[in-house]
């Protein structure tokens, strides 16, 4: 089966379409396999047009579709192997202190993937931080800041370029957040707006010169935070305060063309309902992130397996709540709960209580972003058995791999928890 889009093992030459270098993107060619294709996502209407064939989006049947519309938090490579050969996921992120030989790891788990998959892990330095033991320990926002904008984007830039080389595409960072409350601690740049929109700005930039796709975090702001979501549901400020403030280095974010955001289980006041988490929350992603702040890159919620969201929704539930949200991708907590949630993601499809169009749009957002665009009939045969293969392990040998799930999330309690 042919790979199609981004994935480390190819050797087709890098296609990067930044928003600083739109002037090159006609000449990004041959999406049928290659590097991480780093594009700016617009927004586009043309594919719908009836005078105009299907893309890629709206013709992959709809398990598939749900499958690119997943990822999972795991603590080894090894253990996102089977959804990514199954197809129920879309990628994987890493969480716990990863071993020196973790690039073999990435290559084998993501060998028979259909589609590439975004390859992510946390690496804000500090408590937060995956891959110290292949590639050095990386400072904390909060030591950086002690730094020039400049000193650390060069520290970034190359820090980005050597996990480019172990396989990664994909970051879950800069934190954008105004000061270290709701448990962020030394994660932030600080309690000045400006200066962690300096930071961020020059830090986005220079991961996308390392070849890695930033998601910048966490939507709307947590840093004034009344809880950290890891342990309970709490509240920012209301939207107009943190409009003043907490959203101004998301803003300039977006304004410098971000391909990435990742949003936060927390309630706005006046904006959320009560009780309902702004990653879950239409009001908060569609109409104010996307409409108001004209955001059109992925949106990727925080893990849907922490407390301030289980306390809302169990994360079947909660990812289909977050996709009619709004949000492209539904970040899991476990490789173990795919199976469930992309069974719920794709009868939410098939039954229409995920609207179609959003669907593709969210699905064409992915697609375009891992370099793959235009029709793809024969992808889309090869995606019509997803969801239908054995969930047997492929790591364990078993049909369940939670017991080797639980042995490696013991470890990740002794570091930051992250995301």
């Amino acid at each position: 089966m042919q790979r199609r889009g981004l994935s480390s093992p190819f050797t087709v030459q890098l296609c990067v379409a930044l928003v600083v270098l739109a002037a090159l993107a006609a000449s990004c060619t041959g999406t049928s396999s290659g590097d991480v294709a780093q594009k700016q996502v617009k927004k586009t209407t043309a594919s719908t047009t009836s005078t105009l064939p299907p893309d890629c989006a709206e013709v992959l049947p709809p398990s598939a579709q749900a499958g690119q519309m997943i990822m999972a938090m795991v603590t080894s490579p090894q253990i996102a192997t089977e959804v990514l050969t199954a197809g129920t996921a879309g990628g994987f992120g890493l969480k716990g202190k990863q071993s020196k030989d973790v690039a073999k790891e990435v290559a084998a788990a993501t060998a028979q993937a259909p589609v590439a998959a975004f390859v992510a892990s946390d690496e804000e330095g500090g408590t937060v931080q995956r891959l110290s033991s292949a590639l050095g320990v990386l400072p904390s926002a909060e030591s950086l800041a002690k730094g020039t904008p400049q000193e650390a984007a060069t520290l970034l830039e190359d820090y980005a370029t050597r996990m480019r080389e172990l396989g990664f595409n994909m970051i879950f960072g800069p934190v954008a957040d105004v000061g270290g409350g709701s448990g962020l601690g030394t994660r932030t740049f600080g309690k000045d707006p400006a200066t962690v929109t300096t930071f961020t700005d020059a830090i986005i930039k220079a991961e996308l010169a390392g070849g890695l796709i930033p998601v910048v975090k966490h939507w709307p702001g947590i840093g004034g935070g009344t809880a950290d979501p890891h342990v309970m549901l709490g509240k920012v400020a209301p939207l107009e305060a943190l409009k003043a403030k907490d959203l101004l280095p998301f803003e300039s974010a977006i304004a410098s063309g971000v391909p990435a955001i990742m949003v936060a289980h927390v309630q706005i006041p006046g904006l959320t309902a009560p009780g309902e988490p702004a990653s879950l929350s239409r009001a908060a992603i569609t109409t104010e992130l996307r409409e108001q702040q004209g955001f059109e890159g992925l949106i990727i919620t925080d893990e849907l397996g922490m407390k301030a969201v289980a306390s809302f929704a169990a994360q079947p539930k909660a990812a289909e709540l977050a996709l009619a949200a709004g949000a492209d991708i539904a970040l899991l907590s476990t490789a173990d709960s795919v199976p469930q949630v992309h069974a719920q993601i794709t009868d939410a499809i098939t039954s229409g209580r995920l609207e179609k169009q959003q669907v593709v749009a969210s699905v064409r957002r992915i697609l375009a972003t891992k370099g793959i665009t235009g029709s793809c009939p024969d992808l889309a045969a090869n995606l019509s058995s997803i969801g239908v293969a054995s969930t047997t392990s492929t790591t364990t040998g078993t049909t369940n791999s939670s017991s080797a799930n639980a042995t490696k999330t013991t470890s990740t309690a002794v570091t930051s928890a992250g995301n």
